[in-house]
């Protein structure tokens, strides 16, 4: 689908301190004035002079996602969380609950290695330890010389994003499959596989792998982002211009304090 707001400028794509900023009623010059300060401020709320705000500029998504790229992201690691076979040459950007609002793309046919970037916030000393899927990748296997990373598009130019708490990387219609395997009992049967043992977060499942019925065809499903629902989807591709994978930024700042 479209994304939501079609800007130029990458590092304006989300901004947690803007939305802030706008919610509370700060004036542009306390936004400006944060924004030169760099490091953290504290910002009065205009309307409630016994509150105050720890806030800090928001960061240079571009940045991160090229630090995601290249396994240096701060405060994070990567995980392997599965393959799936591309045979037709279609490779589907699933929104895992709603399998109509996904997203297909023509890619080189072969195996894919699904990798996710977890980022860590908080810490466990402090009893806010969480861990978010911060950027997944899908990426054609023994072919990791990527050329060009560049906003996924549909026909007419318009950026792509997939709006979804869970997110799928995979085989052209599995979900769609499933989804109908499973009619009017596929959000209980997603929320199991997710969580096996018991609905809470403790026992929740990052990642989970979906195949169809003759077991050719997987996706590889994860839980998106954090505070977020519209994320860009970038196509890979090798010298000769050809798709070789997909990436998606979930806009996770887990930027230490």
């Amino acid at each position: 689908m479209p994304c939501g707001d079609q800007i130029d400028n990458e590092r304006d794509m989300w901004s947690s301190f803007k939305a802030l900023a706008a919610r509370i009623g700060l004036s542009a010059e306390k936004i400006a004035a944060v924004e030169q300060e760099g490091g953290t401020s504290l910002v009065q709320h205009p309307l409630d002079e016994g509150v105050e705000f720890v806030v800090r500029p928001d960061p240079d998504w571009t940045q991160r996602l090229r630090e995601a790229w290249q396994g240096n992201l701060v405060n994070s690691r990567r995980e392997t969380a599965g393959t799936f076979q591309i045979i037709d040459g279609l490779l589907e950007i699933s929104d895992v609950a709603s399998p109509d609002k996904s997203i297909t793309m023509p890619v080189v046919p072969g195996e894919y290695e699904v990798s996710l970037t977890i980022a860590h916030l908080g810490s466990e000393q402090t009893y806010d330890y969480e861990e978010h899927i911060s950027h997944a990748v899908a990426l054609l296997k023994g072919n990791r010389h990527v050329a060009a990373i560049e906003p996924l598009t549909d026909e007419d130019g318009v950026e792509l994003c997939v709006n979804a708490y869970a997110v799928g990387f995979g085989t052209d219609g599995v979900i769609r499959e499933a989804c109908g395997d499973h009619a009017g009992r596929w959000a209980l049967k997603l929320g199991n596989m997710f969580f096996p043992e018991s609905p809470s977060a403790a026992n929740r499942r990052d990642w989970i792998t979906i195949k169809n019925d003759n077991g050719q065809g997987a996706v590889v499903a994860f839980h998106a982002g954090h505070g977020k629902d519209d994320y860009p989807v970038f196509r890979l591709s090798d010298a000769n211009g050809q798709t070789i994978g997909v990436l998606a930024d979930f806009f996770v700042d887990n930027r230490p304090w």
